[in-house]
């Protein structure tokens, strides 16, 4: 019996000690694994600085709503040009528009790293901060931007539906039953709403108000100089003129500062007004782009341009001077006609 039971026992040490050897075999053979994983990880780290800042200046510059499914995508060999209005022909021709943009815009020490989760990661938490951060600001300063009480803009608790000056910036006619418009009038010159959309963005010096404090400080709206010093985005960025994802965010943010939202919720979706900012910037940058070269978009582009960034350099540019540059850029644009522009707003949301 006493045999019996030390053999039983023998048994199980010897299965004991294969299950270990087994063990050591296994966790000898992950070592390296671990460790190139390691490696890895300590490369893409290294960039971590780099990606922060050039995905900040993506989320204002660029794509305020970058898809998360495309981040990780390989540069097409033969895309289609970002700036091209052929971008919105197809899904397609769309997607490779975007990759292409978006490798553009990194610099090429980081294409190495951008299929990985680490790059998306880090790109899809920097663009909210970042805007959280500026949206803050220009609360601030939103009642100089819009000529209105900075309460309405300053006190979050402020219910912004119930004032009619705003109600007409948004085109709301209701208090009851409200429906937001995609092109509200404060989009327009003048207020002055136009199916056609010939005239939108016409509000430019707004959009520009709204850049010019993102990019340059608000400090700027009220000073000649840029206020903040290297401090700037337009600085830090290396900024020096608007393109069409920035022209978009800043009319996104006009209609957010605007609306009875008290945050920008990372969904695209306002949580009071159901408005969907992610449809409106697409939508947006798509017009932007597709009528990028007629005279009338053109004119805008120059004149944000010059407002945000060449009135610092002319140190005897004045604000009456400012004035009638400005006046003198809305007759030029009532005078144009922006030519292969018979698109209306149904077919632009084709």
């Amino acid at each position: 019996q006493t045999l019996k039971a030390l053999q039983v026992q023998m048994q199980r040490l010897q299965a004991e000690n294969r299950s270990i050897k087994e063990e050591n075999k296994t966790l000898h053979a992950d070592k390296p694994k671990r460790k190139r994983r390691a490696d890895t990880q300590h490369e893409f780290s290294v960039h971590e600085d780099t990606i922060t800042i050039y995905a900040r200046k993506y989320g204002m510059m660029v794509e305020m709503f970058p898809s998360s499914e495309l981040l990780n995508k390989k540069r097409p060999a033969s895309p289609t040009a970002f700036d091209s209005s052929e971008r919105y022909v197809t899904a397609a021709t769309e997607e490779t528009a975007f990759l292409d943009e978006l490798y553009r815009h990194f610099p090429e020490l980081l294409h190495k790293v951008m299929e990985s989760s680490f790059f998306s990661d880090l790109v899809l938490k920097s663009i909210p901060d970042t805007r959280a951060n500026e949206i803050k600001k220009l609360c601030g300063v939103a009642g100089d931007i819009f000529g209105l009480p900075a309460k309405y803009f300053t006190n979050p608790q402020y219910d912004r539906a119930s004032v009619p000056e705003i109600r007409q910036l948004l085109g709301v006619t209701s208090t009851s039953n409200v429906v937001y418009k995609t092109f509200p009038p404060v989009l327009f010159p003048k207020l002055i709403e136009d199916k056609s959309l010939k005239t939108v963005f016409g509000n430019w010096e707004l959009l520009a108000r709204i850049l010019k404090a993102s990019l340059r400080g608000v400090a700027s709206l009220h000073q000649e100089s840029s206020g903040g010093g290297a401090h700037t985005n337009s600085l830090k960025w290396s900024v020096h003129q608007t393109t069409p994802g920035s022209i978009a965010w800043a009319a996104v943010i006009v209609i957010f500062l605007l609306s009875p939202d008290t945050e920008f919720s990372s969904s695209g979706t306002g949580k009071k007004s159901n408005i969907c900012y992610r449809n409106l910037f697409h939508l947006y940058k798509k017009v932007l782009i597709t009528k990028w070269a007629t005279k009338r978009i053109a004119t805008i582009v120059t004149n944000i341009n010059h407002y945000i960034f060449k009135a610092a350099k002319a140190s005897a540019f004045n604000s009456a001077e400012q004035d009638d540059h400005a006046d003198a850029i809305n007759r030029a644009l009532a005078a144009l006609e922006m030519d292969s522009d018979s698109e209306s707003d149904a077919e632009l949301n084709n």
